[in-house]
Parts: C-alpha cells; sequence; structure tokens
C-alpha cells in the first residue's frame, strides 16, 4: 500500500512539472508585447528579398520578403497587386518573420514585374502599416523605367468608386476591337485618394489609356454594367506631361425594366427616353408623356373593357392589357420642390395625370388670414398661380376636392400647400466670372445633391435671391447644346461631356452678394 502511494506521488509530480515546463515554454515561445518604454509607431522594415530589389535576369517562382521583426497580413490577398497581372493568383504564406509568395505561372521574358503591396502588411505589436512598399525586379537584362501619370474626375457626379483600375494596353492604333473585354492591361495601377494614378516600370511603346470600375475582379472591362474613362489618342510613353480622364457610364442597350396599369399605363426603362409611339388592337384615345426613363399613358374613353397598348422605343416594342374598370384614380399634386418662393416666380405646380379643367371657385390662397386674389394658368399636368407676392409671409394654398378634373372623371382630393416668401434684406446673390471661352456650358447650382437652379452661358451668370445656406455648383461643358450632360461611348471613340465642380463649398451669408473668379482649365 505504501509502495502504490509512493509511485502515485512520484506520477503526479512528473504530470505537474511536465505541465508547468510546457507553459513556460509557451509563455517563452509566445510574442509578447515589450513592458514599458514608448510606443512602437515603425512598421515592419524590409532586410532582404528574393529576387532582390531591381534584379535583373531572374524569373522566380517563389517570392521571398524578410523582415526585422514579427508581421500580420492585412487582406494581403486583395492588397498585393501584381503588374502586368497574373492569370492565376498567387499562394500567401508567412513564416517567422518572412513572407512567401509562391506564383502559379512562369513569368513573362524581358518584362519588368511591380509587385505592390498597398496596405496588407502590418507590425504584429501596434498594426504600424508598411505603406507603399513595391519590389520590382526584370525577367530581362534592364529594368523598364518609363512612367505615365495623370488624374481622373468622375460625371455627371463627382463620386469616385472603389475598385477603380487605371490600365495600359499597348497598341499601335486606335481601333476599338474587343482588347479590353478579353485581356487584361499590360499595365496598371489604383488611384490614390487626390484622384491621382501613376503607373512605373512600363516599356517604351505606344499603349491606349483606359480606367474603369472592376466590379467583378478580373481585370477586364465588362461592359456597360461598370463604368468607365478612356484617353481619345494613343498615348507615346516618351511623351511628357500628365493625363485627366473622365469616368462615366455608358448607355446600356435599351431594356424595359417594369409595366403597370394603374389607372394609367407606365413603362420604365434603363435610360432616358427621346421619342415613342404607340399602337392598340381597338380605337383607342389617350394622353401620353415622357418623363427621362419613363413613358406614361392615360387612355380615356375606352369604348371595350379592354384593349392591349404597345409602345415603340428606338427598336423596342413593349405591351400591356389595360382594362376599363382600373381607369378612373385621383389626381396628385406632387410635392414641391422648395416651400421657398422667389418674389419674381408663380407658384409652380405639377401633377401626376394630365389636367382637364379647372375650378377656380374651389381654391384658395391665404396669407394671414387673409383671401390673396390670383390668376390661374393650366398647363397639360402643371398649373401656375400668379399673385402679389408680399414679402416675409406664410402662405397656404388650399385645394379643395374638384378643384382639378382629369381623364375618365378623375379629380383631386383636398390638400393644403404651405410655402413663405422672404425680403432681399434676408437672401444672398452669386455672381460668377469663369476662364472659359468660346465654349457651350450650362451652371447648376446644388444643395445637397438636388440641382436647384441652372443657367445657360449666354445670359449672365448671377444666381439671384437665394436662402442662406452652403451649395455645390457645377459646370458642364455642353457640346452637342442639347441642354443635358451626355455621357461618351468607348467604341465610338466619343468623350462624355466634361464636368467640373467649384471646389468648394459656397456660404452664402443674409443680405450679401458673393463674386466668385472660377478658373477652369479644360
Amino acid at each position: 500500500m505504501v509502495f502504490i502511494t509512493k509511485k502515485l506521488s512520484a506520477l503526479l509530480k512528473y504530470i505537474f512539472f511536465s505541465f508547468m515546463s510546457t507553459v513556460l515554454f509557451l509563455q517563452c515561445a509566445s510574442i509578447q508585447s515589450p513592458a514599458g518604454g514608448e510606443k512602437d509607431t515603425n512598421p515592419p522594415t524590409v532586410l532582404r528579398s528574393i529576387p532582390k530589389q531591381a534584379k535583373t535576369k531572374v524569373k522566380p517562382s517563389m517570392i521571398e520578403i524578410q523582415f526585422d521583426e514579427f508581421f500580420v497580413l492585412k487582406n494581403l490577398a486583395n492588397e498585393l497587386l501584381i503588374s502586368p497581372p497574373l492569370n492565376e493568383s498567387p499562394i500567401i504564406s508567412q513564416k517567422g518573420k518572412s513572407l512567401f509568395i509562391e506564383l502559379q505561372e512562369k513569368l513573362n521574358d524581358n518584362s519588368t514585374y511591380t509587385l505592390n503591396f498597398g496596405k496588407g502588411i502590418a507590425d504584429y505589436h501596434e498594426g504600424n502599416v508598411l505603406k507603399d512598399y513595391a519590389l520590382v525586379f526584370s525577367t530581362g537584362a534592364k529594368l523598364d523605367s518609363l512612367q505615365i501619370q495623370g488624374s481622373l474626375a468622375a460625371c455627371p457626379n463627382k463620386k469616385i468608386p472603389e475598385d477603380l483600375i487605371v490600365g495600359i494596353y499597348q497598341k499601335d492604333n486606335l481601333t476599338k476591337d474587343s482588347t479590353i473585354y478579353l485581356n487584361k492591361p499590360d499595365y496598371f495601377s489604383l488611384i490614390d485618394e487626390q484622384n491621382q494614378f501613376h503607373i512605373k516600370h512600363i516599356r517604351n511603346g505606344s499603349y491606349e489609356l483606359i480606367a474603369f470600375k472592376d466590379v467583378n475582379a478580373n481585370y477586364k472591362y465588362d461592359g456597360a454594367s461598370e463604368q468607365i474613362a478612356f484617353h481619345d489618342k494613343i498615348i507615346n510613353i516618351n511623351d511628357s506631361g500628365a493625363y485627366k480622364i473622365w469616368l462615366f457610364s455608358e448607355e446600356d442597350t435599351l431594356k424595359l425594366l417594369d409595366n403597370k396599369d394603374n389607372g394609367r399605363i407606365h413603362w420604365a426603362y434603363n435610360k432616358e427616353i427621346d421619342t415613342a409611339t404607340f399602337h392598340t388592337d381597338t380605337t383607342l384615345k389617350y394622353f401620353s408623356k415622357i418623363k427621362k426613363d419613363s413613358l406614361f399613358l392615360w387612355p380615356y374613353n375606352m369604348s371595350s373593357d379592354s384593349a392591349y397598348v404597345w409602345a415603340k422605343v428606338g427598336q423596342r416594342c413593349d405591351s400591356i392589357l389595360i382594362k376599363k374598370d382600373s381607369l378612373k384614380r385621383n389626381i396628385n399634386i406632387l410635392p414641391l420642390s422648395s416651400d421657398y418662393l422667389k418674389d419674381s416666380e408663380n407658384l409652380h405646380l405639377n401633377t401626376a395625370a394630365p389636367i382637364t379643367s379647372i375650378d377656380s371657385s374651389k381654391i384658395e390662397l391665404i396669407a394671414d388670414s387673409v383671401q390673396i386674389d390670383f390668376t390661374l394658368i393650366k398647363g397639360d399636368f402643371t398649373l401656375d398661380i400668379e399673385f402679389e407676392h408680399l414679402v416675409n409671409k406664410e402662405y397656404n394654398l388650399i385645394m379643395h376636392q374638384g378643384a382639378i378634373k382629369g381623364l375618365n372623371k378623375s379629380e383631386n382630393d383636398s390638400t393644403n400647400i404651405y410655402f413663405y416668401t422672404k425680403g432681399e434684406s434676408v437672401l444672398a446673390g452669386l455672381k460668377i466670372n469663369t476662364t472659359l471661352k468660346d465654349t457651350v456650358y450650362f451652371i447648376e447650382l446644388l444643395k445637397e445633391g438636388v440641382i436647384l437652379e441652372t443657367i445657360d452661358a449666354g445670359k449672365p451668370l448671377y444666381f439671384e435671391k437665394l436662402l442662406p445656406a452652403r451649395y455645390e455648383m457645377r459646370l458642364i461643358v455642353d457640346s452637342n447644346q442639347d441642354g443635358k450632360w451626355t455621357a461618351g461611348n468607348y467604341f465610338e471613340n466619343v468623350l462624355p461631356e466634361k464636368v467640373y465642380y467649384y471646389p468648394e463649398l459656397i456660404n452664402l451669408r443674409a443680405n450679401w452678394e458673393l463674386e466668385v473668379d472660377w478658373e477652369i482649365n479644360p
């Protein structure tokens, strides 16, 4: 019994000391943050690489980079950019203080390769990111040393998306073909926070410059679903200077997104419509309207219970079945774009359906509990109220039920519309001087992305009687003089109409006229 107890005691001691030895070993082997001292703010430093930086006549299948400290990878699989691009993604691994990149394909002869690590490497303790590190080597006898740089702007909106690639394709002429659909760029880069791009280590030659949003992460342009920018001339890399290109969305093939029969017929398309024609299988009277990407039709006085209507837009022809009992609907008055009304303007109302008649006895305009006289001006879808303005007043326009009559015995519901006026002492003005000469353009004033007013270049560049606020301003070069921004077309080598944003928000104060000088370099 004593013998068994001694053996058990010895076994327990052995287990205890083995366990403590393991714990001590793990503590010694683990990476610990240094105790005390100043906080580490330095990223890892590259001690050596295989191949060496700027090495020539090498064709590695495995790349090794050794750092001076332990490090972590931060989404390096996506951060690592290899130019020229590879067809197969490399295998990335790390061991100790070394990073390994195993290539899955043979490299091209006489080519300079650049591996840019983005923000994918950081030190272990504090997460300090190693920025702007790139490894360059050549499979030939020398490094290609030419480069191209420039900037990118988006139009008509200035927002530039993520995942944007700026690439160049070796070409001798501007013949538009399927290259950008089938091939990856010969060299590429991303844009920085200032929307600048810089492609380095390029071989001498002629190139086509293209940028696109790489939605599918395949380094290829996948058509109108992706935004594109391009230079409309072949670039000789020996030429000096920076290039500016404009990002836009190409017009896609016309597609019907939706159609509805809900008191009116509504066809919704994927782009704006210019003209349309209609056909029916019966004698049918109707009223139609085109509004941006939508087509509306209101039948009336139908003799049959139902009928088919075909809308022909371009090469498309889309049909819908309408039923007589669904046509009577209320006429909705659309909300005002702004509650503030300038003293030089009529109150302008828009309706969602055609207007056939107005009953002025069912309309009241009131300010300070006093009835205000007015005159009505009717349009097909609009109603203007003309009256003598009183400054610094709040108004209530009362539209009683049946004030507006429409097709198929439709009418409006009773509604109140509130708006106000201001005196000049609390308003602001904006005068613009531009450097653009002999150019057709128009300027838009925006607030929170909404277009408030537009001025053509042929008129005085002055916005008057504005509410004090912070505004955006943009200038659109109207090359085709159609009064709106027009997209480009890559295969026709047509650039989009350029859009310039004033570089800062414009702060307008009460009882003040601001004059701005806007220098624009086309």
